[in-house]
Parts: C-alpha cells; sequence; structure tokens
C-alpha cells in the first residue's frame, strides 16, 4: 500500500464508526463508486483525500458519521408515530363536542383567520402561546388563544 493509501485509511478510521462499511459502500459523493474502488487509482486516492481532509465540502460532523438512510421500517415507525399523534389530537378536539360559547367562538375565530386550516391551527404547537391553543382552550384560556387570533388577523408580531 502506498503512503497516500495509509493516510486515507487513517483518516477513515478516525472520521467513521466502521471504516469498512464506509470503504465498501457506493456513494454518491463518488459517483456511486465505493472508495474501496478509488483507492486502486492514484487519482482516486487524490479524490478520497481532498474528500476526506474537507477540501471539497465539509466532512462529515459527529452525528452525520452514524446516519442510517430511511428505509422501509423506520417510514413505518414514522408514520405509526404521526397517526398516534393525529389521534391524540382528534381526542383532544372530542372533547369539545358541546363545550360552552367561548369554545364556538375560538373555533369560529380560528376559521375567520386561517380558513379551513383554523382548526388544525388549533392542534398545532405554538410559540408565542407556549402550548397548543387547544390545550390553553381547554384550561379556559380561551381569552389568550383570541387574543392571538386578533394580532395574527391584523399583522401585529406577538
Amino acid at each position: 500500500m502506498t503512503q497516500m493509501a495509509d493516510e486515507i485509511r487513517t483518516l477513515i478510521a478516525d472520521l467513521y464508526d466502521d471504516p469498512e462499511d464506509f470503504l465498501k459502500r457506493p456513494h454518491l459523493w463518488f459517483g456511486g463508486r465505493s472508495p474501496d474502488e478509488l483507492l486502486a487509482t492514484e487519482a482516486g486516492q487524490f479524490a478520497l483525500l481532498k474528500f476526506l481532509r474537507g477540501e471539497d465540502h465539509v466532512p462529515p460532523i459527529e452525528t452525520d458519521r452514524d446516519f442510517k438512510p430511511y428505509t422501509a421500517a423506520s417510514t413505518g415507525d414514522l408514520v405509526d408515530q404521526a397517526i398516534a399523534r393525529l389521534e391524540a389530537q382528534i381526542e383532544q378536539l372530542r372533547t369539545l363536542k358541546g363545550a360552552g360559547p367561548e369554545i364556538a367562538t375560538v373555533m369560529e375565530r380560528a376559521q375567520e383567520v386561517f380558513g379551513e386550516r383554523g382548526l388544525s391551527w388549533l392542534v398545532r404547537p405554538n410559540r408565542v402561546l407556549q402550548a397548543t391553543p387547544l390545550d390553553l382552550m381547554t384550561q379556559g384560556k380561551t381569552d389568550r388563544v383570541l387574543q392571538l387570533l386578533g394580532q395574527i388577523e391584523h399583522g401585529i408580531s406577538a
């Protein structure tokens, strides 16, 4: 092995938790070729060295080193989490059935301000309110939600 190839292998070992996987796996950055393929030629070694030294790009940071591509299984998990979150929000909305006129007023105002997206706005976390509007409504704090809706409607930054 050449001195340059040794330096490349050392850099890979320092940068990646699984250096052998990095060497064998094709990478888009290298045109779909694996670093092992690049190590076979001097031009490939120069390209790898440039890549690993961060001369062409930013080298991987700590969180990127262990990145696992999304798979059908992980997508299924994400969908399940989203469904669970939506089901909880639907249940929260169901608790509003038959609620007092204050709740109806807020729901109508949300629809006036946001149109058909008004009800979905009520279940999303809001930085200004530091809660979902729906949480505040169920705590009897409809005035805070109405005030924010008024500010949004009139373009007043909150």
